[in-house]
């Protein structure tokens, strides 16, 4: 994998995944089907590779093998692309990724829209902040006070400091959907409470979703839980789902299977039980995912609230600490003068 390729955003997989889904349904053959979106896509980078993806399938490769090339597709869109293309529901499959893409866009943004006043308060904190313990520090010290030398000094300062923020959130920018950062970031992140059972929660998500999806698609139940457990990101979980493959092939059902692993909670074993036994395997899966995708969606709003408090804690120290700072400083040189 090429470290300059980037990941497509759930944004444009939504779209994508709805435009191709409603051409297909409509009866257009699935390679009109990828030229006319891409006629319609307003991305440039997206025009380029469906009509390299078509022009890849008219020189005989499948359309999960084209999107394999790209390389800049999620795993689990190509993993379920070649699983309609086997199981003849590939319209079905791109309406339901349009939706799981479609939820995961809109979780993305209300985390954003949560984070943006925080945000404001924090950048603020930080220029009144700066500004006034500098003004502290300068009243402290025995030299004659110039607010517009101060000024001048403090500008220059904050300048410096808002061009390396700048080339810090323009690398973060460049890198963000590059696969080998975000492993990075995973690997620092899942050690980390909250946000290693956020995460936690939302790989459970695409694990059930993903193996909803290729076990109605018609995939053998060992086949589906086999590809979806390279969406897990621990290996202890991949290897635990090898084992739960293990005993479906010895003759175990899927319950007793499932509850040697502790870590899809009761409600997953419960749901798995119930869905085996109605033969309604493929809902009860559907449902499960969209359980762990709501669980992973509450606790990212808890931890943005918790974000929230401890910005106004901060700015409340910093403020607590200027203002103690300046009276211990002011009365520190009037007993000085009176030689107290």
């Amino acid at each position: 994998m090429s470290f300059g390729k980037s990941i497509l955003n759930y944004k444009t997989m939504s779209i994508l995944c709805r435009q191709l889904a409603s051409a297909y349904e409509g009866g257009i053959p699935i390679i009109q089907s990828l030229q006319i979106v891409g006629d319609n896509f307003s991305s440039r980078k997206v025009k380029f590779i469906l009509y390299k993806c078509a022009d890849d399938i008219i020189q005989g490769k499948t359309l999960s093998e084209s999107l394999r090339k790209a390389e800049v597709f999620p795993d689990l869109f190509i993993k379920l692309i070649s699983a309609g293309e086997k199981s003849g529901k590939l319209d079905t499959i791109l309406r339901d990724l349009s939706t799981y893409y479609e939820d995961l866009w809109k979780m993305k943004r209300s985390t954003i829209s949560s984070l943006i006043y925080p945000s404001i308060q924090l950048v603020l904190g930080w220029f009144v902040g700066s500004f006034a313990l500098g003004i502290v520090r300068h009243i402290g010290l025995n030299t004659q006070f110039s607010l517009n030398q101060y000024f001048s000094s403090y500008v220059s300062f904050q300048i410096k400091v808002c061009i390396i923020t700048a080339i810090f959130i323009f690398i973060i920018s460049f890198v963000k959907n590059k696969k080998v950062f975000q492993q990075v970031v995973y690997g620092i992140f899942r050690y980390i409470y909250p946000f290693s059972f956020i995460i936690h929660k939302f790989s459970l998500a695409r694990f059930f979703k993903s193996f909803a999806l290729l076990y109605s698609s018609g995939i053998p139940i060992t086949d589906a839980l086999l590809q979806s457990a390279e969406l897990l990101p621990s290996s202890d979980y991949q290897r635990d789902i090898h084992t739960v493959v293990q005993l479906i092939r010895n003759g175990s059902n899927l319950e007793k299977s499932f509850k040697t692993i502790p870590w899809i909670g009761r409600i997953g074993q419960e749901m798995i039980s119930i869905g085996e036994h109605s033969g309604k395997l493929d809902e009860s899966l559907q449902k499960l995912a969209e359980y762990f995708l709501l669980d992973a969606q509450q606790a990212l709003q808890v931890a943005s609230k918790v974000f929230n408090i401890l910005i106004l804690l901060a700015v409340g120290v910093v403020i607590g600490f200027i203002v103690i700072s300046f009276y211990a400083q002011l009365y520190g040189n009037m007993f000085k003068q009176l030689d107290i």
